[in-house]
């Protein structure tokens, strides 16, 4: 993304303040219930891409149409009508030329009815619905001027897009993947203000390495991003906690929370190891514990939520879960946890739309959801 620069004294100091999610008024209302159905999106004979999951897809702005990018069977958009659940359109894109995407197309973002953002390898695309180029953001320092960093850090070329505000999230490594900050990118500016959050070196932790002929392979933990409500969410699955950067007063906060239902710490930290077999055993150890994962928001009822979970039966080879569901306010502040959620597979992908919990789950090769509606 962005090449290996020196730094400057306009490096911006932030400060923090670390907030607890066991507040005086934390609400623990017994009286919610779920239930869970399941749908299919008729596909019209079409095959709609489920091989890897769902990842790289966005939404208008009520959620009423999913846009679904294809770089496997077919290279191209998939619109879905979220209310019918029937895949209504397919444009088919460009991967190279005047008007090509690349293969690696990492996000899809709304802009409007005629108009559709991808974010690709140090590119922000901008394409009308007949695929046709409009705009392109290249990600790189010549592009944006302000902020500095040292010369042993980096920008991640791919980041998250704000489409209405025209800003891009990037994350901040130091070395091989050591997370340190982010830097915000303002497109119409042309600038970018870097942050640096010390807490993150402890991720560094869980890092596992292996190195092979010369290469090293690692693995580091998950880390999810959301923008809403003027924040810049940044989280991960290691700990029970999550940093947000407020776009009014210019600062981070640091939230840690406390839960009832399991630990808050995975504790099968990382090592440098010598073979993939040493790195699956600690993989193993690690899925078992408890993990976090992103947080969704919920419009409706202006809250957030988050599945976590950890094995029941950690030493059979066969898990049994207990899936946990975590309710936070429009502060983030947690006001509700739920256990023993009765599904079967932990969520990896997942959204909110009409109050509702939608979580990917391939049919038999088709693409389907379970809902999880509360009562």
């Amino acid at each position: 993304m962005k090449n290996i620069i020196y730094l400057l004294l306009s490096i911006i100091i932030i400060s923090f303040s670390s907030c607890s999610g066991n507040s005086e008024n934390e609400k623990q209302n017994t009286d919610i219930n779920i239930s869970i159905d399941s749908v299919m999106v008729d596909s019209k004979g079409e095959i709609i891409d489920t091989k890897y999951g769902i990842y790289s897809f966005g939404f208008n702005d009520d959620k009423n149409f999913m846009y679904k990018f294809n770089t496997n069977n077919r290279h191209g958009l998939e619109i879905i009508d979220m209310n019918k659940m029937e895949l209504v359109d397919f444009i088919p894109f460009e991967v190279e030329g005047p008007n090509g995407t690349t293969d690696r197309v990492r996000d899809v973002y709304f802009i409007s009815e005629d108009k559709i953002a991808l974010v690709v390898y140090q590119s922000i695309i901008i394409f009308d619905m007949k695929a046709e180029l409009q705009h392109k953001y290249t990600i790189s320092e010549e592009e944006f001027k302000g902020d500095s960093i040292p010369k042993e850090f980096s920008v991640e070329s791919s980041g998250l897009f704000v489409p209405k505000k025209m800003l891009s999230f990037n994350l901040i490594n130091k070395g091989f993947g050591e997370l340190r900050g982010f830097t915000k990118l303002n497109l119409t500016q042309n600038s970018r203000k870097e942050y640096f959050i010390d807490e993150l070196k402890k991720l560094a932790d869980y890092h596992i390495s292996l190195t092979q002929d010369g290469r090293m392979m690692m693995i580091r933990t998950n880390l999810y991003t959301d923008f809403q409500d003027n924040k810049f969410i940044l989280s991960h699955d290691m700990e029970n906690e999550l940093y947000y950067y407020d776009l009014n007063s210019d600062s981070i906060i640091h939230k840690k929370y406390e839960s009832k239902l399991s630990e808050n710490k995975n504790k099968a930290f990382g090592k440098d190891v010598e073979s993939r077999e040493a790195i699956g055993k600690i993989m193993t150890a690690r899925n078992k514990e408890i993990n976090f994962k992103n947080l969704v928001f919920d419009d409706s009822r202006n809250q957030f939520y988050r599945f976590s979970s950890f094995s029941t039966t950690p030493d059979q080879e066969v898990d049994n879960w207990n899936i946990i569901l975590t309710i936070f306010d429009e502060n983030l502040n947690q006001i509700h946890e739920i256990g023993n959620i009765e599904l079967v597979e932990v969520p990896e992908t997942y959204f909110v739309k009409d109050g509702k919990i939608y979580i990917y789950k391939n049919m038999e090769d088709e693409l389907g959801f379970l809902v999880l509606s509360f009562k």
